[in-house]
């Protein structure tokens, strides 16, 4: 049963994961909403619970920008992560990405893995 309080986009993005400010994984989203993000982690399993942050890194062309989360699932698409405390200047980067690109359609350039 889907208990998401916002939409996802499918959205491949660069990503680094710090836990007590470190860092600690490079990975790739798979989907993006205002609330949250699903990481693929690979073999890396994190707890539920577990607090992290995570960075979209050198999104929108810009400096990355660090947000914190908590881990609520992990299976083999990744895990999931839902954010923790936004700013409004970190939301409305968030929908800024979310609403830059249509339904489906490519990751915006300068967010794009190669």
């Amino acid at each position: 049963m889907e208990h998401r309080c916002s939409i996802r986009k499918p959205m491949e993005l660069q990503v680094m994961l710090y836990k007590h400010g470190l860092p600690v994984q490079r990975a790739l989203s798979r989907n993006l909403g205002l609330g949250g993000v699903l990481v693929d982690t690979g073999d890396t399993r994190w707890r539920k619970n577990e607090y992290l942050e995570v960075e979209f890194i050198g999104a929108d062309g810009g400096q990355g920008m660090r947000v914190p989360a908590v881990v609520v699932h992990q299976s083999e698409n990744g895990t999931g992560l839902m954010f923790d405390q936004v700013s409004g200047e970190q939301r409305r980067r968030l929908r800024a990405w979310l609403f830059s690109r249509p339904e489906g359609g490519q990751p915006l350039s300068s967010l794009a893995v190669a």
